[in-house]
């Protein structure tokens, strides 16, 4: 079930009044607020995101079941806001667990094909996240599953042409690839880029700018790091081909 008007977000927001209870308030910031809701019967919980994000992306998404993804239940828009509503991931956030992770080779490369799998999921459905980084990745409990979160930075694609380019800087500058920054239009190389800093990052602790791996893991990175993005892999299934080789 999906709508765009404020009055499906009012049904929304009397249902979640009745039937759930605010068990926390995860994340609140100008741009946005992230709360946990529990069942009053069934005690299930969900997630409501209020944010501003591209209505386009979160329709693409509604329905989608991937183990690497968080499914989305629910997208309307309200008062120029977005409200959302989606899986709720018991586990801990990837910046959580980034210092035990420096140097463990294997550990990092199922985490970079987990992810691989999510950003190829999106790619296929349009969409780019340009915001990949440790803050947006939960590592679930109980089975160390990796889920790619928060799309909310996340553009579907556009054609080709001046145009097109992105003149708005969304992400988080460390992860951000060049043409982030208004230079081109971001693609699906704009996420590989995002996923050689955070490989490098777990395998180092450190930016590629400062320290970058060696070995055939650091080959993998400098090549998913490319200014020139056609230099890049072109996509997330031919860099996950590169780490299942290591």
């Amino acid at each position: 079930m999906s709508g765009t008007t404020d009055n499906h977000a009012g049904w929304i927001e009397k249902c979640l009044m009745q039937e759930y209870v605010l068990r926390q308030i995860l994340s609140e910031k100008p741009a946005g607020e992230v709360s946990l809701w529990q069942h009053k019967q069934l005690g299930s919980s969900l997630i409501l995101r209020r944010c501003v994000a591209s209505q386009e992306v979160y329709q693409r998404l509604l329905g989608v079941v991937h183990p690497n993804l968080p499914q989305i239940y629910e997208v309307v828009e309200e008062d120029g806001k977005l409200l959302i509503l989606e899986e709720y991931i018991p586990g801990q956030l990837l910046s959580g667990l980034a210092d035990d992770l420096i140097g463990k080779q294997q550990r990092v490369r199922q985490i970079g094909l987990s992810l691989c799998d999510a950003v190829y999921c999106l790619h296929r459905l349009g969409i780019i996240h340009r915001d990949i980084k440790p803050e947006n990745i939960m590592v679930e409990d109980g089975n160390d599953r990796v889920r790619l979160l928060d799309f909310t930075a996340a553009r579907c694609k556009k054609g080709i042409g001046a145009e097109n380019c992105d003149t708005v800087c969304l992400g988080t500058a460390p992860y951000a690839a060049p043409e982030q920054f208004g230079v081109t239009q971001t693609d699906e190389r704009t996420d590989i880029y995002a996923l050689g800093i955070l490989l490098n990052i777990l395998m180092t602790g450190r930016h590629p700018s400062q320290l970058i791996c060696g070995g055939r893991m650091g080959r993998i990175i400098r090549r998913c790091i490319r200014i020139n993005a056609d230099e890049r892999y072109p996509s997330a299934s031919q860099l996950k081909n590169a780490l299942w080789r290591l």
